[in-house]
This record gives C-alpha cells, structure tokens and sequence, in this order.
C-alpha cells in the first residue's frame, strides 16, 4: 500500500472516532505527558491540534501554570516552520493552512528544545512516524543532534500501523498513546 492511500485510511480511522471518544483519549495521553514532566524547567515544543489530530490542551494548560516553557510551530512557507513562544490562549491566532499559532515574536531553535511533541498520522513500533506529507518536521529536525530534543509522538493506538521509512524520515524517542508508552 502506498503511503498516501495508508495515511488516508488512517485518518479515516482517527475522523471516526467520536469526539467524546477522542476527548477521553486526549484526557489520557495528557495524564502521561504530565507524569512525566520533571520538576526542573523544560522548553517544550508542542502543536495546537488540527482536525481530529490528538488534542493536548489539558497538557498545555498543566504547562502554562508552571516554571515550563511552551513553543509551538508557525508554518513559515510551503516547507518550512519555525517555533514561537505560547504562554496564553489569548497569543493565539490562525496561521497559514488555517493552522492556529501563536502571535508571539519570541522564537526558539529546534535544538535548544528539551521535548518536541509531535502528531502524526500512524506510526510504527520502530519508532517511525507518517505525518500528514508535508515534511515541515523531518525538515526542521534534519539538522538537530540525536535526542536534541527528544522526539515524542503522541497519537491514538488506532493509528499504530506498518510501513517503510524514507531515508529523510525522523522517528520518535517515545510514543505515547492512551494505552501508554510505546517506545521509551
């Protein structure tokens, strides 16, 4: 199977899950994040989730009222992104692809992130990630060190499923679903 006719079956998949469902899940995954999150200050760079990608809201909050410092993408062009600062629901705006971001002008480089929370559209138990196609992450992480920063999917376990990497592709160091980690 091609990797567009899986990426469409898997969001297929996703969509079908009903919001009350997803919002459990989302709840879930969120739990994980925050017991997880140690006590020193962390940059974390997030995304604002689009469609029915796994919603990370209640992490987002857990974040703002502590000592963490929250980033999220601003898609640039047609290729490229970068992170901005995201401290408040009121920073947010809509962004190109009518993604939301942040008006916040204060940037981060990917590099100098602790966490990179990252969505996708499937992923594997190797750790690999299928996103939505556009390569604004395996673009923006090209260049950044082996855990610099840690790499973390987070999806539904409906989404775990089987492909073959690209060369260019970059994995997760963790995946965390409803059920748990994945990968650790």
């Amino acid at each position: 199977m091609s990797k567009d006719a899986l990426r469409s079956q898997l969001l297929t998949l996703r969509d079908g899950l009903s919001p009350a469902r997803r919002e459990t899940l989302n709840q879930r995954i969120s739990e994980y994040l925050i017991d997880i999150l140690p006590q020193q200050p962390l940059r974390i760079g997030s995304y604002l989730a689009f469609g029915s990608e796994v919603d990370l809201d209640t992490f987002h909050h857990h974040v703002f009222s502590h000592a963490h410092e929250l980033l999220i993408p601003r898609i640039l062009s047609n290729t490229t992104m970068e992170m901005v600062a995201y401290q408040q629901e009121t920073d947010l705006v809509i962004g190109r692809f009518g993604i939301r971001t942040s008006k916040q002008n204060r940037v981060t480089e990917l590099r100098a992130l602790d966490w990179l929370i990252m969505p996708c559209c499937g992923f594997d138990r190797r750790g690999y990630r299928l996103g939505m196609g556009g390569g604004f992450y395996d673009r923006a992480l090209e260049h950044c060190p082996p855990k610099a920063p840690i790499r973390i999917g987070v999806a539904y376990a409906t989404q775990e499923t089987q492909f073959e990497p690209e060369d260019w592709d970059q994995s997760f160091d963790w995946i965390i679903t409803e059920d748990g980690f994945i990968r650790r």
